[in-house]
Protein backbone atom coordinates (compact mmCIF):
# COMPACT_ATOMS: atom_id res chain seq x y z
CA UNK A 1 0.00 0.00 0.00
CA UNK A 2 2.73 2.49 1.11
CA UNK A 3 4.51 1.53 -2.77
CA UNK A 4 1.67 1.93 -4.44
CA UNK A 5 1.21 5.26 -2.79
CA UNK A 6 4.83 6.81 -3.36
CA UNK A 7 4.52 5.34 -6.83
CA UNK A 8 1.25 7.53 -6.95
CA UNK A 9 2.87 10.58 -5.79
CA UNK A 10 5.90 10.53 -8.38
CA UNK A 11 3.34 9.71 -10.95
CA UNK A 12 1.54 12.93 -10.11
CA UNK A 13 4.24 14.76 -9.44
CA UNK A 14 5.55 13.80 -13.18
CA UNK A 15 2.18 15.00 -14.62
CA UNK A 16 2.13 18.73 -12.84
CA UNK A 17 6.27 19.08 -14.06
CA UNK A 18 4.77 17.99 -17.50
CA UNK A 19 2.17 20.59 -17.58
CA UNK A 20 4.36 23.10 -16.34
CA UNK A 21 7.25 22.94 -19.33
CA UNK A 22 4.25 22.41 -21.86
CA UNK A 23 2.76 25.64 -20.16
CA UNK A 24 6.54 27.28 -20.42
CA UNK A 25 6.88 25.93 -23.92
CA UNK A 26 4.06 27.50 -24.99
CA UNK A 27 5.10 30.83 -23.53
CA UNK A 28 8.54 30.73 -25.07
CA UNK A 29 6.70 29.62 -28.29
CA UNK A 30 4.41 32.60 -28.03
CA UNK A 31 7.39 35.10 -27.18
CA UNK A 32 9.29 33.85 -30.02
CA UNK A 33 6.80 34.11 -32.37
CA UNK A 34 6.03 37.88 -31.64
CA UNK A 35 9.73 38.27 -31.47
CA UNK A 36 9.90 37.43 -35.02
CA UNK A 37 7.08 39.10 -36.22
CA UNK A 38 8.52 41.98 -34.64
CA UNK A 39 11.91 41.61 -35.95
CA UNK A 40 10.79 40.56 -39.54
CA UNK A 41 9.00 44.17 -39.22
CA UNK A 42 11.94 46.20 -37.91
CA UNK A 43 14.30 44.00 -41.19
CA UNK A 44 11.78 44.93 -43.11
CA UNK A 45 11.51 48.82 -42.29
CA UNK A 46 15.10 48.81 -42.38
CA UNK A 47 15.58 47.61 -45.43
CA UNK A 48 13.26 50.04 -46.54
CA UNK A 49 15.10 53.00 -45.38
CA UNK A 50 18.48 51.46 -46.89
CA UNK A 51 17.17 51.43 -50.32
CA UNK A 52 15.60 54.54 -50.20
CA UNK A 53 19.01 55.86 -48.94
CA UNK A 54 21.07 54.01 -51.57
CA UNK A 55 18.38 55.57 -54.38
CA UNK A 56 18.86 58.44 -53.02
CA UNK A 57 22.34 58.29 -53.46
CA UNK A 58 22.58 57.04 -56.83
CA UNK A 59 20.06 59.68 -57.99
CA UNK A 60 22.35 62.41 -56.35
CA UNK A 61 24.98 60.84 -58.40
CA UNK A 62 23.59 60.07 -61.57
CA UNK A 63 22.47 63.98 -61.35
CA UNK A 64 25.92 65.06 -60.70
CA UNK A 65 26.94 63.30 -63.41
CA UNK A 66 24.72 64.75 -65.84
CA UNK A 67 25.47 68.13 -64.75
CA UNK A 68 28.90 67.36 -65.46
CA UNK A 69 28.40 66.23 -68.79
CA UNK A 70 25.97 69.03 -69.43
CA UNK A 71 29.09 71.29 -68.52
CA UNK A 72 31.90 69.28 -70.81
CA UNK A 73 29.31 69.12 -73.66
CA UNK A 74 29.97 71.41 -76.66
CA UNK A 75 27.63 74.28 -76.89
CA UNK A 76 26.69 76.50 -79.92
CA UNK A 77 27.36 80.21 -79.14
CA UNK A 78 25.15 82.37 -77.80
CA UNK A 79 24.73 85.07 -80.76
CA UNK A 80 24.71 88.28 -78.18
CA UNK A 81 27.75 86.99 -76.45
CA UNK A 82 30.83 89.42 -77.07
CA UNK A 83 33.54 87.31 -79.30
CA UNK A 84 35.94 89.70 -80.33
CA UNK A 85 36.86 89.64 -84.00
CA UNK A 86 40.38 89.71 -83.10
CA UNK A 87 40.48 85.68 -82.64
CA UNK A 88 37.30 85.10 -84.77
CA UNK A 89 39.18 81.64 -86.01
CA UNK A 90 38.56 78.00 -85.25
CA UNK A 91 40.92 76.56 -83.18
CA UNK A 92 41.79 73.90 -86.24
CA UNK A 93 42.72 76.83 -87.93
CA UNK A 94 45.42 78.47 -86.00
CA UNK A 95 49.00 78.02 -86.84
CA UNK A 96 49.77 74.78 -84.72
CA UNK A 97 52.76 73.91 -87.10
CA UNK A 98 54.95 76.09 -84.42
CA UNK A 99 53.85 74.03 -81.60
CA UNK A 100 53.54 70.75 -82.91
CA UNK A 101 56.99 69.54 -82.55
CA UNK A 102 57.16 70.17 -78.92
CA UNK A 103 53.70 69.55 -77.68
CA UNK A 104 54.40 65.54 -76.74
CA UNK A 105 57.74 67.05 -75.10
CA UNK A 106 55.82 69.54 -72.25
CA UNK A 107 52.53 68.11 -71.87
CA UNK A 108 53.66 66.26 -68.87
CA UNK A 109 55.40 69.48 -67.46
CA UNK A 110 52.48 71.74 -68.46
CA UNK A 111 49.50 72.72 -66.45
CA UNK A 112 46.90 73.21 -69.42
CA UNK A 113 45.56 70.39 -71.32
CA UNK A 114 46.15 69.94 -75.25
CA UNK A 115 43.13 71.89 -75.87
CA UNK A 116 44.32 74.73 -73.84
CA UNK A 117 47.32 74.77 -74.76
CA UNK A 118 46.28 74.85 -78.77
CA UNK A 119 44.20 77.63 -77.82
CA UNK A 120 47.07 79.97 -75.63
CA UNK A 121 49.49 79.26 -78.90
CA UNK A 122 46.98 80.36 -81.28
CA UNK A 123 46.45 83.66 -79.22
CA UNK A 124 50.01 84.04 -79.40
CA UNK A 125 50.23 83.45 -83.09
CA UNK A 126 47.45 85.40 -83.91
CA UNK A 127 49.07 88.55 -81.78
CA UNK A 128 52.23 88.52 -82.13
CA UNK A 129 53.20 89.76 -79.29
CA UNK A 130 56.65 91.16 -78.63
CA UNK A 131 57.00 91.55 -75.09
CA UNK A 132 54.90 89.25 -72.74
CA UNK A 133 54.92 89.15 -69.08
CA UNK A 134 54.01 85.84 -66.85
CA UNK A 135 53.02 85.80 -63.51
CA UNK A 136 52.99 82.07 -62.28
CA UNK A 137 55.77 79.60 -63.51
CA UNK A 138 55.41 76.59 -61.92
CA UNK A 139 57.75 73.67 -63.70
CA UNK A 140 58.06 76.16 -66.47
CA UNK A 141 55.82 74.54 -69.27
CA UNK A 142 54.03 77.95 -69.99
CA UNK A 143 56.87 79.85 -70.38
CA UNK A 144 58.35 76.93 -73.12
CA UNK A 145 54.72 77.27 -74.47
CA UNK A 146 55.38 81.36 -74.73
CA UNK A 147 58.77 81.39 -75.76
CA UNK A 148 58.51 78.54 -78.44
CA UNK A 149 55.58 80.70 -80.15
CA UNK A 150 57.12 83.78 -80.32
CA UNK A 151 60.65 82.93 -81.05
CA UNK A 152 60.33 83.76 -84.66
CA UNK A 153 59.12 87.24 -83.85
CA UNK A 154 61.90 89.86 -83.87
CA UNK A 155 62.90 91.26 -80.11
CA UNK A 156 60.38 89.14 -78.85
CA UNK A 157 60.72 88.52 -75.03
CA UNK A 158 59.01 86.79 -72.01
CA UNK A 159 59.23 87.78 -68.38
CA UNK A 160 58.46 85.26 -66.21
CA UNK A 161 57.51 86.72 -62.63
CA UNK A 162 56.81 83.50 -59.61
CA UNK A 163 56.28 84.57 -55.95
CA UNK A 164 58.10 80.68 -54.85
CA UNK A 165 62.13 80.21 -55.68
CA UNK A 166 61.33 76.15 -55.06
CA UNK A 167 58.91 74.93 -57.65
CA UNK A 168 55.79 73.75 -55.35
CA UNK A 169 55.04 70.25 -57.64
CA UNK A 170 59.19 69.42 -58.13
CA UNK A 171 60.65 70.13 -54.19
CA UNK A 172 64.61 70.93 -54.73
CA UNK A 173 64.23 71.89 -58.25
CA UNK A 174 63.82 75.99 -59.07
CA UNK A 175 60.61 77.00 -60.42
CA UNK A 176 60.48 77.32 -64.18
CA UNK A 177 63.62 74.75 -64.53
CA UNK A 178 61.93 72.87 -67.59
CA UNK A 179 63.36 75.34 -69.80
CA UNK A 180 66.93 75.05 -68.64
CA UNK A 181 66.90 71.42 -68.62
CA UNK A 182 64.77 70.63 -71.84
CA UNK A 183 64.75 73.93 -74.27
CA UNK A 184 67.55 76.10 -73.46
CA UNK A 185 67.95 77.47 -76.44
CA UNK A 186 64.74 79.25 -75.65
CA UNK A 187 66.37 80.94 -72.90
CA UNK A 188 67.70 83.75 -74.93
CA UNK A 189 64.71 85.38 -74.76
CA UNK A 190 63.73 84.88 -71.34
CA UNK A 191 64.18 86.55 -67.87
CA UNK A 192 63.15 84.82 -64.75
CA UNK A 193 62.21 86.71 -61.36
CA UNK A 194 61.53 84.57 -58.75
CA UNK A 195 60.92 84.88 -54.73
CA UNK A 196 58.55 88.31 -54.50
CA UNK A 197 55.44 89.91 -55.74
CA UNK A 198 54.89 90.83 -59.22
CA UNK A 199 55.60 94.63 -57.41
CA UNK A 200 59.06 94.07 -56.67
CA UNK A 201 60.03 93.48 -60.81
CA UNK A 202 57.32 94.87 -62.90
CA UNK A 203 59.33 98.26 -62.63
CA UNK A 204 62.40 96.80 -64.13
CA UNK A 205 60.44 94.94 -66.60
CA UNK A 206 58.69 98.54 -67.64
CA UNK A 207 55.75 99.52 -69.68
CA UNK A 208 55.12 98.90 -72.98
CA UNK A 209 53.54 94.76 -72.53
CA UNK A 210 51.28 93.09 -75.25
CA UNK A 211 50.72 90.62 -73.87
CA UNK A 212 50.08 88.86 -69.87
CA UNK A 213 49.32 85.10 -69.23
CA UNK A 214 47.96 85.24 -65.32
CA UNK A 215 48.21 81.71 -63.79
CA UNK A 216 48.95 81.41 -59.73
CA UNK A 217 46.91 80.80 -56.77
CA UNK A 218 43.15 80.80 -58.27
CA UNK A 219 42.30 82.01 -55.01
CA UNK A 220 41.20 84.95 -53.93
CA UNK A 221 42.91 87.96 -53.55
CA UNK A 222 45.33 86.00 -55.79
CA UNK A 223 45.13 86.99 -59.19
CA UNK A 224 43.07 90.28 -58.32
CA UNK A 225 46.10 91.95 -56.67
CA UNK A 226 48.67 90.35 -59.60
CA UNK A 227 46.04 91.99 -62.13
CA UNK A 228 46.20 95.02 -60.13
CA UNK A 229 50.10 95.17 -60.11
CA UNK A 230 50.57 94.75 -64.02
CA UNK A 231 47.61 96.94 -64.98
CA UNK A 232 49.29 100.48 -64.98
CA UNK A 233 52.09 98.65 -67.45
CA UNK A 234 49.73 96.49 -69.81
CA UNK A 235 49.83 98.87 -73.18
CA UNK A 236 46.57 99.93 -74.63
CA UNK A 237 44.08 97.38 -75.61
CA UNK A 238 46.62 94.05 -74.70
CA UNK A 239 45.47 90.81 -74.53
CA UNK A 240 45.23 89.22 -71.12
CA UNK A 241 44.93 85.26 -70.86
CA UNK A 242 42.98 83.21 -67.46
CA UNK A 243 43.60 80.24 -67.06
CA UNK A 244 41.88 78.33 -64.29
CA UNK A 245 38.96 80.37 -64.98
CA UNK A 246 36.34 77.73 -64.36
CA UNK A 247 38.15 75.41 -62.47
CA UNK A 248 34.49 73.22 -62.22
CA UNK A 249 35.15 71.49 -64.63
CA UNK A 250 37.52 69.14 -63.04
CA UNK A 251 34.31 68.13 -61.27
CA UNK A 252 36.23 67.66 -57.87
CA UNK A 253 37.55 69.99 -55.09
CA UNK A 254 41.29 70.56 -55.90
CA UNK A 255 42.71 72.09 -52.49
CA UNK A 256 41.67 73.02 -49.23
CA UNK A 257 40.27 76.53 -50.08
CA UNK A 258 36.61 76.56 -50.56
CA UNK A 259 36.92 78.63 -53.99
CA UNK A 260 38.97 78.89 -57.14
CA UNK A 261 37.44 81.60 -58.74
CA UNK A 262 39.61 84.92 -58.59
CA UNK A 263 40.53 84.30 -62.30
CA UNK A 264 36.61 83.51 -63.14
CA UNK A 265 36.11 87.45 -61.62
CA UNK A 266 38.78 88.89 -63.22
CA UNK A 267 37.29 88.17 -66.59
CA UNK A 268 34.01 89.00 -65.98
CA UNK A 269 34.47 92.27 -63.94
CA UNK A 270 37.80 93.48 -66.02
CA UNK A 271 36.37 95.53 -69.12
CA UNK A 272 37.46 94.60 -72.44
CA UNK A 273 36.20 91.85 -75.61
CA UNK A 274 36.15 88.33 -74.46
CA UNK A 275 38.18 85.99 -76.63
CA UNK A 276 37.44 82.36 -76.09
CA UNK A 277 38.32 79.20 -77.26
CA UNK A 278 36.62 78.26 -80.76
CA UNK A 279 36.25 74.95 -82.03
CA UNK A 280 34.46 74.74 -85.53
CA UNK A 281 31.38 76.19 -85.65
CA UNK A 282 31.51 76.04 -81.55
CA UNK A 283 32.74 78.42 -78.89
CA UNK A 284 32.35 77.55 -75.58
CA UNK A 285 34.04 78.72 -72.23
CA UNK A 286 35.55 75.85 -71.02
CA UNK A 287 39.06 76.43 -68.52
CA UNK A 288 41.08 79.11 -70.17
CA UNK A 289 40.00 82.55 -71.58
CA UNK A 290 41.26 86.41 -72.38
CA UNK A 291 40.10 90.02 -72.88
CA UNK A 292 41.38 92.55 -75.11
CA UNK A 293 41.09 94.98 -72.86
CA UNK A 294 39.20 98.27 -73.48
CA UNK A 295 41.41 101.48 -73.88
CA UNK A 296 39.95 103.32 -70.66
CA UNK A 297 40.93 101.26 -67.97
CA UNK A 298 41.46 104.45 -65.48
CA UNK A 299 37.96 104.72 -65.58
CA UNK A 300 37.29 101.22 -64.06
CA UNK A 301 40.35 101.34 -61.22
CA UNK A 302 37.53 102.25 -58.69
CA UNK A 303 35.91 99.05 -59.69
CA UNK A 304 38.54 96.65 -59.74
CA UNK A 305 39.58 97.86 -55.88
CA UNK A 306 36.71 97.68 -54.81
CA UNK A 307 36.45 93.89 -56.01
CA UNK A 308 38.85 93.34 -52.89
CA UNK A 309 36.00 93.73 -50.62
CA UNK A 310 35.37 90.26 -51.47
CA UNK A 311 36.12 87.90 -48.82
CA UNK A 312 39.83 86.29 -48.72
CA UNK A 313 40.96 82.95 -48.76
CA UNK A 314 44.07 83.62 -47.33
CA UNK A 315 46.27 86.71 -46.54
CA UNK A 316 49.99 87.49 -48.09
CA UNK A 317 52.86 88.19 -45.99
CA UNK A 318 53.09 91.31 -43.97
CA UNK A 319 56.11 92.38 -45.74
CA UNK A 320 54.21 91.93 -48.99
CA UNK A 321 51.03 93.50 -48.41
CA UNK A 322 53.31 96.52 -47.49
CA UNK A 323 55.39 96.22 -50.98
CA UNK A 324 51.85 96.26 -52.75
CA UNK A 325 50.73 99.32 -50.70
CA UNK A 326 53.31 101.71 -51.43
CA UNK A 327 52.95 100.53 -55.59
CA UNK A 328 49.71 101.10 -55.01
CA UNK A 329 50.19 104.47 -53.94
CA UNK A 330 52.52 105.41 -56.63
CA UNK A 331 50.56 104.03 -58.99
CA UNK A 332 47.19 104.79 -58.24
CA UNK A 333 46.97 107.72 -55.57
CA UNK A 334 45.54 107.48 -51.66
CA UNK A 335 42.22 106.78 -52.89
CA UNK A 336 42.59 103.87 -54.05
CA UNK A 337 45.05 102.44 -51.18
CA UNK A 338 41.89 102.87 -49.15
CA UNK A 339 39.87 101.12 -50.62
CA UNK A 340 42.76 98.59 -50.48
CA UNK A 341 43.81 99.34 -46.50
CA UNK A 342 40.14 98.72 -45.85
CA UNK A 343 40.00 95.33 -47.64
CA UNK A 344 42.93 94.14 -45.88
CA UNK A 345 41.94 95.04 -42.48
CA UNK A 346 38.67 93.45 -43.00
CA UNK A 347 40.23 90.01 -44.12
CA UNK A 348 42.28 90.08 -41.41
CA UNK A 349 39.13 90.22 -38.91
CA UNK A 350 37.64 88.03 -40.66
CA UNK A 351 40.43 85.30 -41.26
CA UNK A 352 41.13 85.37 -37.37
CA UNK A 353 38.11 84.94 -36.68
CA UNK A 354 37.43 82.10 -38.78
Amino acid sequence: MEKRKEYQTIITNLEKTSYINKNKFKKLKNIFKNFSLKYCTFVIIIAIVLFLIFWFLFKKHANKDNKLKLINNERKPNKSYPITNILNTPLDTYDLSILEPIENKIKNYIELTVDEMRYFNGVLRKVKPKKVVEIGVSKGGSAVLILNAIKDIKDAKLYSIDKNKICYRNKGKKSGFLVEEKFPELMKNWKLFLDGVTAEFIESIGDGIDLAFIDTMHITPGEMLDFLMILPFLKNEAIVVFHDAFILYYGRKITRFKTHTSNNQLMTYVRGDLILPSYGDKVFFRNIGSLKLSPDQEKYYYQYFLALGIQWEYMPEEKDLKIMREFFMKYYGEKYVEVYDDAVEKNKIYLNKY
